[in-house]
Order: structure tokens, then C-alpha cells, then sequence
């Protein structure tokens, strides 16, 4: 099927900058390579600047995209070019491509002095071993301890083997069951009908030898109907009685054989009969559930795009934005335009708005104490809107006004509820302080706030934070900032992928925040995918995303509509998968 690509490079989440600045590189200063790593960058210190590991093991080998210090980073100390990609492994590097242990991929980033490996996505993990035909703890066997696949039956009978299938007589089933450390055949065989006693009843072989009423008083010459076939097939289908003779041998009256009857056989699929008397003909019957005559092979595949949703910039332009970013180079506010002006002809094709808070004196003078916002948005959303944000940044530059938070989400919700869409809608809150208690705004107002524009109107917001000194390069309120950041993205319903400590998008500088963007536009891709088509047999078919098969229990499928779960859509959302694809071989 077709769908349109979204023209976005390969997701990467704030966290690698993080990463990197917190891995002990002065990126002020020199970085001496510790030894080169062919293709895949060069060595550069993993030390504390006294010799001795940070992690507490041997440096991780650049190029092999395995984490050889076994730190849960892979080649987070090796320079790279931006925009490269490589194979990666985040676990064990002994684990690497064994079984459900697949590779990952990992993207170079643009960093400061150099470009850098960012996180590791869509590797494998082992986990315990399950007897379904997959090495799931990765040790390069599969099923070792299994005796028999999950679930799995076969035919069985405790009877003669001449007698199986014969008359009444008919085989039964026997399941694989699980054990510890493995599975077993259960020994217990279900459903199986074995031979009795012969009753003289002219109509069944109860004792499965092959003739009806043997040994039964009757007298010479006498005929009647029989049957030989299993209970409820006579008659059906192909199926019909006999007729068996009283004869006399060594003077003693019996039933002989039942002559001209018709016994049940095997399905043919494409004969337009009923050859096992079952009432079922050709691809009606279970029996053809995979024959090439009834099962059409589906194959399918989708490919991952971003959710074409509508965003709403709401961007603090306080007197603080003009504080140096972190790495002390440029301020906040040249950090968010520069990043603002990267992303937005990449994204062209979406409906963008922008609004920025506090409003801005009309007279372009000194806006101490600004507590004002807007009545909505000066950049309305609609497409093709990004160069009028861009525009609208540089008229906006940050002058003394305070940060009215609550009051700019509360503009943001009466536009949204006074403009309905069909698409999602979400808010991009970017902000580098608290909310200013001389506005009246405090955290917890802001925060309901958010939680009342996603409970009321379905509008999500993600939270994207500035941090750093202050104007007197004090860093005392930076715990109490991130702390407040945090419950806003709480709150928003959309924190960041895999979020621990932050669980805001944080943005140090240009490059991380143009990196945090684009990974919030992957965080928003739906879990759920259209086929063209729905599968005939969906409990038969196979789901993956990329290469990695995803259970049944990762995902649903209702006529054409899939949708993954769990991990499996936070794999979706980290922007690691490109494609999904539903196949039903048909057994063949």
C-alpha cells in the first residue's frame, strides 16, 4: 500500500546530549582520542581526568556498536559524523544477533565539537526461554529442554493399531504441556474412542474389526443394511450403507461382510464433494484451512509515519530567556530560535501556531512586572505557517517580563475549544523558569492547568525546559526548576520516552533542543496502522516491526485496523521503526 513518508531524519531523544556532557568531556576544551576505531569514529577519554574509568571497565570499542563496558551505553565515548547510522547492541556484547537478541539501530548526532552515537533503539533483550521456536534467552540454541512447541497436539490411540480408524474406533489427540525447564507430551490421550464389545445392532462395528454383528444369530440368506464408517457420516456426504448376507460356515449362522459400502476418506479440497462425510465440501472443511486451493497468502506492509497532527507553539519569551544557556555560548532565547528555524521547514507540511508569553510591549520598551497575555495566537495554526513563526521569534525577543504560565495555557485552551479540528491536537509548551508568583502563577496552578486542557479538550502537552544559572550565575534553583518541569510533563500526558530523572524534554542548547523537538514529533506517531486490506485467517498471521516478530499478545488486529502495545508502540514512538508487516503464509 501507499502512504506518505514523513520528512523527518531518524528520531533522537534530548537524553544523548545529556549523556555526553555528563560523560566528563570539558567541551570548552581539547579532547585527547585515545586511539583510533576505524569505521566507526575515534576513542576519546572514558575516565574521570585521573585515569581511571568512570563506569569501572574497559572502554567500549568505537565501530563494533556494542556496549564492551557494559555501562547500558554503546560507543557513548566515540566521535562519529553527524548523520551516520550504525548496527548497535545495548546488552550482553556475547548476546548480540543470538536469537531475540537483534541488533538495534543508532544515530550519529550533532554535538558540540564533534558528532556523537545517541541512544541505542530497537535491540533485543533475552528473556526466559519459552518453547515457541525462538532462542529467547539468546545462548545460540532454541527450545533446548522442549520436548514438543507450546500448545501443540498430536493424533494418538491406545488401541491395536489394525483397529484405528476402523469402525467406531478413532483416534484421540495428546497436548504438549509444560514443565520446568521445558515441555513434554502429556501422555494422556483425549478423545479416543477404542474398541468394545460387538453389538448385534445391524448398524455399527463397535469392536473395530471390520465386520458388523459378527457371531449374531441370523438366518441363511437374510440381508440387511450396514455401515462401517464413525458415528454421524453415514449417509453424508460421499458416504453410503452397505449390505450384508447371513451366511452359514461349519453350520453356524453369521452376519458376513458389508458389501458396497462407502467409508469416509480423506479431503481432496477441490473435488466439489464431501469425501469425509463431514458436511463440509472442499474450502468449507477445516480440514483445507491451509490448502493453496483455500488460503490466499497475505503479506502486507505499512510504513511508520508521524501522526498528522496540528502543534501549538507556546514559547516564554520572559526576561530570563535572554540568560546564557548552559554551555554559556549563546542565550536561551538564540538557542530556541536557532532549533525553532532547523525543525520548521521539516516539518512544512503540518499545521503550526505559535504564541508566546508575556504580550509584548507595544511601544518595544522595558516590560518588568508583565503579567499580560495574549487573547490568542499571534501565528494562527494552519500550514505552510513556519516562516511566520520564524518572523514572529525575531520581533519577540525577550525583554523583562515575568512568566504568566497558567494564564498563557488558559489562551491556548480558549482558542483550541473555539477552533475544533478532526486531527490531533498538541501543545509544545517551551519554558525556562517557574511560574512567576508576582503574575499570581504558582507550579500547581500551571500544572492544572495543563491537566485540564488534556482532560477537557484531549489536547496533550509536551514540556519543553531550559535550564541552567541564573542571571547572577547562582545554579541554587536548578533542582527546584526541574522539579516543576517534571510534574508538567507529568501532567501534559506526554513525558519523555524511557523518562527516569527527567521526564521533561530538556534542552541545553540548539542542538539538543533540535533533537528534543524532533523526538516529541516521533513520541506523537500513533500505534495504530490501516492495512489495505483484512487478513482472512487473523489468528494465522505473523506481525513484525522492521525484522523483530511481535507476539500476540504486543499488539490487536480487528478487521484492518493494528495496532502494537506495549513496548512494542514505545519502540514506534522513539522513532526506531520504519515499517510493520502482517504475512500469513498459509502454512506453505
Amino acid at each position: 500500500m501507499s502512504v506518505r513518508l514523513f520528512p523527518l531524519p531518524p528520531c533522537a531523544v534530548a537524553l544523548a546530549l545529556i549523556t555526553l556532557l555528563a560523560s566528563g568531556c570539558d567541551c570548552a576544551g581539547e579532547r585527547t582520542p585515545r586511539r583510533g576505531a576505524g569505521d566507526g569514529g575515534q576513542q576519546v577519554p572514558d575516565d574521570d581526568g585521573g585515569g581511571e574509568p568512570r563506569d569501572g571497565g574497559p572502554p567500549d570499542e568505537c565501530g563494533d556498536g556494542l556496549d564492551d563496558d557494559r555501562d547500558g551505553r554503546v560507543d557513548e565515548d566515540c566521535q562519529c559524523t553527524p548523520g551516520a547510522q550504525q548496527r548497535c547492541f545495548a546488552g550482553d556484547p556475547d548476546l548480540a544477533g543470538e536469537g531475540a537478541c537483534a541488533w538495534g539501530v543508532q544515530d550519529c548526532a550533532s554535538g558540540l565539537e564533534f558528532g556523537t552515537w545517541d541512544l541505542c533503539v530497537g535491540s533485543g533483550a533475552p528473556s526466559e526461554e519459552r518453547c515457541n521456536g525462538v532462542d529467547d534467552d539468546c545462548d545460540g540454541e532454541t527450545d533446548e529442554g522442549c520436548e514438543c512447541p507450546e500448545d501443540a497436539v498430536r493424533p494418538c490411540y491406545g488401541g491395536p493399531a489394525s483397529t484405528a480408524e476402523v469402525g467406531l474406533c478413532a483416534n484421540g489427540i495428546e497436548r504438549c504441556e509444560l514443565i520446568d525447564g521445558g515441555s513434554r507430551w502429556s501422555g494422556e490421550c483425549l478423545g479416543e474412542s477404542l474398541p468394545a464389545t460387538e453389538v448385534c445392532d445391524a448398524t455399527f462395528d463397535e469392536d473395530c474389526d471390520g465386520v458388523i454383528d459378527e457371531g449374531c444369530d441370523c438366518s441363511a440368506g437374510e440381508t440387511r443394511s450396514c455401515y462401517g464408517g464413525p458415528a454421524g457420516t453415514r449417509d453424508v456426504g460421499l458416504c453410503r450403507a452397505g449390505t450384508q448376507t447371513c451366511t452359514v460356515t461349519g453350520g453356524i449362522a453369521g452376519w458376513g461382510a458389508c458389501v458396497g459400502t462407502t467409508l469416509p476418506t480423506g479431503e481432496t479440497c477441490t473435488g466439489g464433494r464431501d469425501e469425509d462425510c463431514d458436511g463440509a465440501i472442499d474450502c468449507a472443511d477445516l480440514d483445507c484451512d491451509t490448502h493453496a486451493a483455500c488460503c490466499t497468502p497475505f503479506d502486507d506492509t505499512v510504513s511508520i509515519v508521524p501522526v498528522d497532527a496540528e502543534i501549538l507553539f507556546v514559547v516564554d519569551r520572559s526576561g530570563s530567556m535572554d540568560w546564557l544557556e548552559e554551555t554559556g555560548t549563546q542565550t536561551r532565547w538564540q538557542a530556541l530560535t536557532t532549533a525553532m528555524n532547523a525543525v520548521l521547514p521539516s516539518i512544512g507540511d503540518l499545521p503550526l501556531g505559535m504564541l508566546t508569553f508575556p504580550l509584548r510591549d507595544p511601544a518595544g520598551g522595558n516590560e518588568l512586572r508583565s503579567c499580560m497575555v495574549a487573547s490568542s495566537p499571534e501565528i494562527p495554526i494552519a500550514v505552510g505557517s513556519g516562516s511566520n513563526i520564524s518572523a514572529r521569534l525575531i520581533y519577540a525577543d525577550p525583554r523583562a517580563g515575568d512568566t504568566p504560565t497558567p494564564a498563557a495555557i488558559a489562551t491556548a485552551r480558549s482558542y483550541l475549544a473555539a477552533n475544533p479540528s478532526t486531527r490531533p491536537r498538541f501543545v509544545v509548551l517551551a519554558t525556562d523558569g517557574l511560574p512567576e508568583p508576582n503574575c499570581g502563577a504558582t507550579v500547581a496552578s500551571t500544572v492544572s492547568a495543563i491537566a485540564s486542557l488534556r482532560a477537557d479538550l484531549g489536547v496533550d502537552t509536551f514540556v519543553l525546559g531550559f535550564v541552567g544559572p541564573d542571571g547572577s550565575g547562582s545554579a541554587a534553583g536548578i533542582p527546584a526548576l526541574r522539579d516543576a518541569l517534571n510534574q508538567m510533563a507529568d501532567a501534559g500526558g506526554r513525558p519523555r520516552m524511557g523518562a527516569g530523572t527527567l521526564r521533561y524534554y530538556e534542552a541545553v542548547d540548539a542542538p539538543a533542543f533540535e533533537r528534543a523537538l524532533r523526538a516529541i514529533l516521533a513520541a506523537a506517531t500513533d500505534c495504530a496502522v490501516d492495512l489495505s486490506s483484512a487478513p482472512a485467517r487473523p489468528g494465522s498471521v505473523v506481525v513484525r516491526r522492521d525484522a523483530v516478530v511481535v507476539p500476540s499478545s504486543g499488539y490487536t488486529l480487528t478487521g484492518t485496523r493494528l495496532e502494537l502495545l506495549g513496548a512494542h508502540c514505545d519502540a514506534i514512538r522513539s522513532g526506531a521503526v520504519s515499517t510493520i508487516s502482517v504475512t500469513d503464509t498459509c502454512g506453505r
